[in-house]
């Protein structure tokens, strides 16, 4: 009996840490920032700049009309590729970093994490790393598919050198009506700190999301202006990532 028990607790135990901290993706509605050591991240400095973060692409049917409003707006973001996305297409990596934004990775696949081992995610987010190096960019910073971080991901994030990053405010492009809808839904959280998610690609949502993207970022550099805020590129607004003497080729 006391064999079986001590089998059941280390499986509750390995469950824990897989599932428990995935909660973590629930940050944006808590007042958190940051965990120690720079493990994961959902805002920056009280007093800091905001991060305009954008997931899914490169895409070139949306991404190169983002990164044009982005110059008229006067405002540089961080763009989380994914790794496929950013193999097919290493020109908008490329371009993206040349015209003075931040490059990071969100993951190869674009798989929930949930239901995946440490390995899987170790050897996805390997891939993710060389996808977007071969574009000639170093990437500091990771963000999880859906914000699922568990326990295995942010070890293999850390293990490699790169922070973690979720997000406090986010535009909700997916289920928005309209522009005006998603730059609503971001200034209710916009403030010194957050860190916005948007997305400047259709890939994983519904069609047309990334034009209601495009569309709203008008609205949300008003809305910067108005509350005396400006955007800086995540390596501003969190400061220096972790050191990348840790990162290490696998995990396990």
């Amino acid at each position: 009996m006391s064999r079986v028990r001590g089998v059941l607790l280390g499986a509750a135990g390995a469950a824990a840490l897989q599932w428990v901290p995935s909660v973590v993706s629930l940050g944006q509605w808590l007042p958190l920032r940051q965990l120690p050591s720079g493990w994961c991240a959902w805002r920056g400095r009280p007093d800091g700049p905001v991060a305009l973060t954008f997931d899914d692409g490169p895409d070139p049917a949306t991404t190169p009309a983002v990164l044009d409003a982005l110059d008229r707006l006067g405002l540089v973001a961080t763009f989380f590729c994914t790794g496929a996305h950013a193999r097919r297409h290493p020109d908008l990596v490329r371009e993206a970093r040349r015209r003075g934004h931040a490059v990071g990775v969100h993951g190869y696949r674009h798989e929930h994490h949930l239901w995946r081992g440490p390995r899987w995610i170790a050897r996805d987010l390997d891939d993710a790393l060389q996808a977007v190096r071969a574009a000639g960019v170093e990437p500091r910073f990771y963000r999880p598919p859906y914000g699922q971080a568990s326990g295995p991901t942010l070890l293999a994030a850390h293990r490699r050198g790169l922070r973690t990053v979720l997000w406090s405010a986010w535009g909700r492009e997916w289920a928005a009506p309209d522009a005006a809808a998603v730059a609503a839904r971001v200034r209710q959280a916009l403030a010194p700190g957050a860190v916005v998610l948007l997305h400047d690609s259709d890939a994983f949502s519904p069609r047309g999301s990334a034009g209601r993207t495009l569309e709203a970022l008008d609205a949300i550099a008003e809305d910067l202006a108005e509350r005396g805020l400006h955007a800086a590129t995540l390596d501003e607004v969190l400061g220096p990532p972790v050191s990348a003497a840790k990162r290490e080729v696998s995990v396990g």
